[in-house]
């Protein structure tokens, strides 16, 4: 028992060492962007949709709905937004976006590449690209920051400059003649004066493009460079012509959730209470174990031999039989206990005259008598069993024979 109680200390103190390591462990990040309204890692859109919905007068949301499917309400007016890593819109998407313009709304894509959709229709090719990279890794070994430039007056806004790391604002646009479309203004130019944020008026409505999808997710909400200037203000910036109508952002172009993110334990872990209640089951659990998996000792019961009720039932009849002498009526108890064992085990019913033509034969073949010998014996013992004159009895030598055959037959079935 002693030891038992060491084992169960030593667990006991080793979980709350596990749980101390792991509350002083830095928390590690994923710099995968997913854009996502439930991701509230850096890249997700956790923080940033809850600061638009706080910020949007006219009301933001969250759906999954396609451009194709938004456009099909095309008389309402609203702000739709797009972020995303790369967008590659089909010919009904595109028509999608050029009916909401058209019919007064304003949509923003923001993506690091835009496909056909902005070369061919509006004339803006993005050049640059986007790829995988841990900013917190970027950040320890190179701090220098790249400065994002804000001209545009447009909006009542001052011109500014926002600082950034480099690898928020590897993409930029070159605008052309485009078919449809007018460009209005430009918003946004990075350090070599490349447009980032461009808008066109088409219709009774405005498509805006930007090329720095990562500054609409969590991190921008938090970043700020060394002059204490949140990046966020940039983005809100970008945002302002929306702000007039309602806001939906679509979720249908981002990047697929990894399958093990998607599982219900890893949700479980990713939230604190529901985390702490998994370790507080399987403490639970654990200590169930070794309390209640310790050997137990039952009370044997006394279990009484059975008795034998059958010899007692034979003393009994050999005792009545020494007494009274009826040797017909013993061999008429036997013949009724006979008849059931048949009945019982060969399905066999010789209490019955009709059917001898059937069992008769059936009786033969399993046991070693003839059918002859069977016939007689049977008829013999159906009239001791039918008579009804008690004082007819029969020799010791007749009871010893009939019980002898019928024990035969029984055994040898």
């Amino acid at each position: 028992m002693k030891l038992n109680r060491w084992f169960v200390v030593g667990i006991l103190v080793f979980l709350m060492a596990m749980f101390i390591v792991e509350l002083q462990l830095p928390k590690n990040f994923s710099w995968n962007p997913t854009f996502r309204h439930a991701d509230k890692q850096p890249f997700g859109c956790y923080l940033f949709d809850d600061l638009m919905s706080a910020t949007m007068p006219k009301g933001y949301s969250v759906t999954d709905s396609s451009l194709f499917q938004l456009a099909q309400d095309s008389m309402v007016r609203r702000g739709v937004l797009v972020v995303a890593d790369r967008l590659n819109l089909i010919p009904a998407e595109m028509n999608a976006v050029l009916r909401m313009a058209r019919n007064g709304s304003h949509v923003m894509l923001v993506a690091h590449g835009l496909g056909m959709f902005a070369e061919d229709t509006l004339g803006v090719d993005v050049r640059g690209g986007f790829e995988s990279f841990d900013l917190q890794n970027f950040v320890k070994f190179n701090k220098e920051r790249e400065t994002m430039k804000w001209k545009s007056r447009t909006l009542g806004y001052q011109p500014r400059n926002y600082a950034v790391f480099h690898p928020l604002v590897t993409s930029h646009f070159r605008v052309e003649n485009g078919t449809v479309g007018k460009l209005i203004d430009q918003q946004a130019f990075n350090k070599d004066d490349y447009p980032l944020v461009v808008t066109f008026r088409h219709g009774k409505g405005f498509i805006t493009f930007a090329s720095v999808p990562l500054l609409f997710t969590n991190y921008a909400v938090v970043d700020e460079d060394e002059q204490h200037r949140k990046t966020i203000g940039f983005t809100l910036r970008c945002l302002s012509p929306l702000k007039q109508l309602p806001v939906v952002r679509t979720e249908a172009y981002c990047p697929s959730h990894d399958p093990a993110e998607q599982s219900p334990l890893r949700y479980f872990i990713s939230q604190p209470p529901l985390r702490w209640a998994i370790y507080v089951a399987m403490i639970g659990a654990l200590l169930f174990l070794i309390f209640e998996g310790r050997r137990r000792q039952r009370i044997i019961p006394v279990v009484k031999a059975p008795e034998n009720h059958s010899l007692e039932f034979v003393r009994l009849m050999g005792t009545l039989y020494y007494h009274s002498r009826e040797r017909r009526s013993l061999v008429v108890r036997k013949w009724t206990y006979f008849a059931e064992e048949l009945r019982r085990t060969a399905h066999i019913d010789v209490t019955d005259a009709s059917e001898d033509d059937v069992t008769m034969p059936t009786l033969a073949r399993m046991t070693a008598f003839s059918e002859q010998e069977l016939r007689t014996l049977v008829r013999l013992l159906r009239l001791l069993a039918e008579e009804t004159d008690d004082e007819q009895e029969i020799s010791r030598q007749q009871m010893k024979q009939y019980i002898d055959q019928m024990n035969w037959i029984i055994n040898n079935i």
